[in-house]
């Protein structure tokens, strides 16, 4: 089970990043968002899933041999987890730089 969201966490990513999903991302169903808070979402949004895919795929094959993966809960808390928060605040400042100047 493992292996397999991982490999579907590394396809949405894949297309996210290649840009298929835009307005899926950004909440944008309507076409009323601009291109760059698309972009900017769907980069962050493939960033994560890439790494979060690739980290289960890994714990899926340390398992598969048979070594212990409770230490990898370190890199998830250290890495990941203040990594995902600075992208969110990231596109969330970018998003309202962007709607203060549609706005002036």
């Amino acid at each position: 089970m493992l292996i397999i969201i991982g490999l579907l966490l590394i396809i949405i990513g894949i297309q996210l990043r290649r840009g298929k999903w835009y307005g899926i991302v950004a909440g944008n169903n309507f076409k009323d968002k601009p291109i760059e808070i698309q972009k900017k979402g769907a980069l962050g949004a493939s960033s994560i899933t890439l790494l979060v895919g690739s980290f289960l795929i890994i714990i899926y094959i340390l398992d598969f041999f048979g070594i212990q993966t409770g230490f990898l809960i370190i890199p998830v808390l250290v890495i990941v987890i203040p990594y995902s928060f600075f992208l969110y605040i990231n596109i969330l400042n970018t998003s309202l730089n962007m709607e203060n100047k549609d706005s002036i």
